[in-house]
């Protein structure tokens, strides 16, 4: 017998969390947009979208963040760290690749210095996602050897009944069946089907690629300026990836007092390698694409054994000009042939 969650106790297990000190947050529409935020009901939850169009990685590394603030004074220079807000909270309807994108990005936050406003949101994180019934042309988790119920990053695992009612729970943490204790009564034993998860075919050979870009000769191929001749360098697919995770720091202020921010920053930004002495070693918007490229499949999973990216599909689904990171791996995978 399998732990089923019925669509008509959702509103009671969102009153439940929260009575028990737990933030709720789910995909919510706004206008045209959906996002991750937090919801008061049930009601409030857009569970039917394929993926929502924000990530979820913008709650554990915010788009702009205060780190510190200071002031100087004529004998002294005074500090105070601005810490993350502390509280647990319980994402509800994450979508897998969403899950394993954090998991994905736990290594390089944990790595020369564990960054504490990462790890303080993320232990304080029950995750709850839903297994993909649902596809479309730009999906490519398969590619990247996850899967529409990858259980990666995840808490807690949702698999669609066949008759669209609720859900079958799989707790995969001890921090996903504690917060399920709380709504233990509101789930029902039984035997129902699940849906099937989604087919996503397989649109490149990740490995061949990774070959190819392992490859010295490649680095200065002329592939790289045809591929990212129609790149506007505007940044999107950066901001949308649920693992990239670039960031600057800025003060902000006067000459004596100020606040020390973290902002999102990309790679595909001309200023981002722009040295002081006016030296840019990536001056072109091409060889900002390779780097893109070269980091996620190449030089991250040199160092933590997985590729920078989950299969989202967002970088082309949101791309203004119509190109992304599917289109350059197909290429690439036909290169390596």
């Amino acid at each position: 017998m399998t732990k089923i969650l019925y669509t008509d106790k959702l509103d009671n297990c969102v009153e439940r969390w929260r009575s028990a000190g737990l933030s709720v947050i789910g995909p919510v529409r706004n206008a045209n947009i959906t996002a991750y935020r937090p919801v008061g009901s049930a009601a409030d939850l857009e569970l039917s979208q394929i993926l929502p169009d924000r990530s979820i990685k913008e709650l554990f590394f915010p788009q702009t963040e205060p780190m510190m603030r200071y002031s100087i004074k004529k004998d002294a220079i005074n500090t105070e760290e601005c810490l993350p807000p502390v509280g647990p909270r319980i994402i509800f309807g994450a979508r897998p690749c969403d899950a394993s994108g954090l998991a994905i990005d736990d290594p390089l936050f944990g790595w020369d210095y564990k960054d504490e406003y990462w790890f303080n949101r993320r232990n304080e994180t029950v995750i709850v996602s839903i297994a993909c019934t649902k596809s479309d042309e730009f999906c490519m988790c398969t590619s990247l050897k996850l899967s529409p119920d990858s259980t990666k990053g995840s808490d807690v695992l949702l698999r669609p009944l066949e008759s669209g009612k609720g859900w079958q729970v799989e707790e995969l943490t001890d921090r996903g069946r504690e917060a399920f204790k709380a709504i233990a009564e509101l789930l029902t034993e039984g035997a129902e089907a699940a849906a099937p998860t989604a087919v996503v075919a397989e649109k490149f050979d990740a490995d061949a690629c990774s070959e190819w870009l392992r490859n010295p000769e490649n680095f200065e191929s002329r592939f790289w300026k045809e591929i990212s001749v129609r790149c506007i360098g505007c940044g999107s697919c950066t901001y949308l990836c649920p693992t990239c995770h670039c960031f600057d720091i800025q003060d902000e202020g006067d000459t004596f007092t100020g606040i020390r921010r973290k902002n999102w920053d990309s790679c595909s930004f001309a200023l981002f390698t722009m040295h002081t002495s006016g030296h840019n070693p990536r001056s072109t918007q091409s060889a900002r694409w390779r780097q893109r490229i070269m980091h996620k499949f190449n030089y991250f999973p040199g160092k933590f054994s997985a590729n920078s990216c989950s299969g989202c599909g967002r970088c082309t689904r949101q791309c203004p000009v119509d190109m992304g990171i599917t289109e350059t791996l197909q290429e690439i995978s036909k290169l390596s042939q």
